[in-house]
């Protein structure tokens, strides 16, 4: 005999695909609109981080605190508090993931034709974005997951296990993005 959050599985399934595909259509157009508004720097030899990278940051340490936040108030059986501030971090992931987008882009966009991808410091700059990207896709979907979760009555006061994994994956990733922050300020000099 299946219990109800067997029966609630499938449909939340379905759900998470429909959202995920929304959401990816939701960052290429907000990523595609920075791109057409702000344009991207001349190429040149030079490595200038894009004002992207340092903006974007801002959206990280907004889903922090709405993350943190959220797991304290479903501690706390504040299940309204709880699930708005599940919906600002993913709103923030959302716009986190869109700016970065569009700074890797110009990033990218701002290497001179004549340098030597190989031996410069770009490149390095590029690999690290990146892989922080795809880390940072994964913490998202784990965050979409517990979100979508979250609204079908999976977590309070006793189980909030989703909730505190999410955070962690989201404070360790914020703690790395400062970290990769430092190395490109170093590079840039």
């Amino acid at each position: 005999m299946s219990n109800r959050w067997d029966q609630t599985h499938a449909s939340l399934a379905r759900r998470f695909f429909l959202a995920t595909g929304f959401q990816c259509g939701v960052i290429m157009l907000l990523g595609l609109s920075l791109g057409l508004i702000f344009r991207h720097p001349e190429p040149t030899e030079k490595l200038r981080l894009p004002a992207a990278f340092q903006f974007g940051t801002i959206f990280l340490a907004i889903g922090s605190w709405c993350l943190h936040d959220a797991h304290a108030n479903v501690r706390l059986e504040r299940q309204r508090r709880f699930r708005t501030s599940l919906l600002v971090a993913l709103g923030a992931a959302v716009l986190f993931v869109s700016v970065q987008s569009y700074g890797m882009w110009a990033l990218i966009k701002s290497i001179s034709p004549q340098l030597e991808m190989q031996t410069s410091i770009h490149s390095m700059v590029i690999m690290f974005a990146a892989i922080h990207a795809m880390h940072f896709l994964v913490a998202q979907s784990i965050l979409l997951w517990v979100t979508l979760s979250a609204f079908a009555d999976r977590y309070d006061h006793e189980y909030y296990w989703g909730v505190t994994f999410a955070g962690w994956c989201w404070h360790a990733l914020g703690i790395i993005w400062i970290g990769i922050l430092c190395i490109f300020a170093i590079a840039a000099v």
